[in-house]
């Protein structure tokens, strides 16, 4: 046997029985990197078979014990770890990807279950702020007076600068019936709204007929891609057909987006078959996303969008348009291109990160560019009447 692997084995064996001496007087814990001083005493060779990541290990425990027994006050340890992690995902400089410990990843799948406490708006990142991308009909956010576009500055006098909508929200929430104090800015002005907070159960799709010179026309308003949003559509659709719908308007304006497979659901409701998406992830890798079936193809449909139209209500917008499904009516939209995937972590939290671009029918990204109406129409907020519905309503009967 060559000298040099003799030392090595026999280096190895020393260490197995420093090791397994030593490993019963320590106090784990479930923090397995309270075993970093051990694995700092092993030879470099040694720490890289055994501990192949034994440096990160190391920092970690060191910088943990340091601070709980140098810092001038208690240290907070689900605190530190929590950081640790919020640290990682905010290196990566995406808007979109974020940690959700335990709690905010709760408050996250209630909302898409379409229950929770708070005051009813959505949030997006733009241009480095957070904006409200849509406030729920009779929430406490609408009867405050809050609308889309809306930045918010601050929540109860702590800064939202560098925060992500997910710790936003966070800060947000509350015990039903407890005020929230927001700090808004709305174009040149800074306004503060006190709001209460409330339970809410999001109305995912609300619906009514009109009409218009004689027909009667659907109307499916879709607030969210929460949870079975694609068969609540379905349900609106079939219905509103069985009372005699001649033209159907699918409200996506202040939609900001939701789960994947709910946009897929949606298009697939009035799309027969072939892509509803594309997402393209790292080294090219391709899943395509294609229409479920049992879709209603004849009925003339319009799909209204704005600014505030995002992610998930942007895929099913660029479906229709790219399909030749129906026309869209409105305002450019959002421009948020990517999708994001959740891992959930052993602590009860999870990460939510972007896997990839997505892609329209025709190929397009319209990642910060947005999707241009085949119809510009927009709302004038100082009259009653809803100048964009009109305009669909022309479309479809004239």
């Amino acid at each position: 046997m060559p000298r040099g692997l003799r030392v090595f084995l026999i280096a190895i064996a020393v260490w197995i029985a420093f090791l397994s001496g030593t490993v019963l007087g320590i106090w784990v814990g479930g923090h397995y990197y309270r075993l970093s001083p051990l694995i700092a005493l092993a030879p470099q060779s040694i720490r890289s078979f055994f501990f192949p990541g034994g440096s990160l290990l190391q920092l970690e425990g060191q910088i943990e014990n340091i601070l709980e027994e140098g810092y001038y006050k208690p240290v907070d340890k689900n605190s530190l770890e929590n950081s640790a992690i919020d640290g990682m995902i905010k290196s990566l400089n995406d808007p979109y990807s974020e940690y959700l410990n335990p709690d905010a990843y709760r408050q996250f799948e209630d909302q898409t279950q379409g229950t929770f406490i708070g005051i009813g708006v959505t949030l997006e990142p733009k241009n480095g702020q957070l904006q409200i991308v849509s406030v729920i009909a009779n929430s406490p956010a609408q009867e405050a007076g809050i609308k889309s576009g809306d930045l918010i500055v601050s929540v109860n006098g702590q800064s939202l600068a560098g925060k992500t909508p997910e710790e936003a929200t966070t800060l947000i929430k509350g015990s039903a019936g407890t005020p929230v104090l927001l700090h808004i800015r709305r174009g040149n002005q800074e306004i503060d709204k006190s709001v209460v907070r409330k339970s809410l159960e999001l109305p995912i799709v609300s619906d009514k007929m009109l009409m218009q010179n004689g027909k009667k026309i659907g109307y499916i308003r879709l607030e969210q891609f929460s949870s079975e949003a694609g068969e609540k559509v379905k349900g609106s659709l079939d219905k509103l057909v069985g009372e005699g719908a001649q033209g159907i308007i699918l409200d996506l304006r202040d939609n900001g987006g939701g789960l994947l497979d709910e946009a897929v659901n949606v298009a697939s409701d009035f799309i027969p078959g072939g892509t509803i998406v594309s997402v393209v992830g790292r080294d090219s890798n391709k899943q395509t996303y294609t229409a479920s079936g049992d879709a209603n193809a004849s009925i003339p449909l319009v799909v209204l969008v704005n600014g505030y139209t995002a992610s998930a209500s942007e895929i099913v917008a660029g479906a229709i348009k790219d399909d030749g499904r129906g026309k869209l009516i409105g305002e450019k939209t959002f421009g948020k291109g990517v999708v994001q995937s959740l891992d959930l972590l052993p602590n009860g939290g999870a990460i939510k990160f972007t896997s990839g671009s997505y892609y329209t029918p025709k190929g397009i990204n319209i990642n910060k560019i947005g999707i241009q109406p085949d119809i510009p129409a927009a709302d004038d907020p100082n009259t009653p009447a809803d100048e964009v519905v009109d305009r669909a309503l022309a479309v479809l009967a004239p």
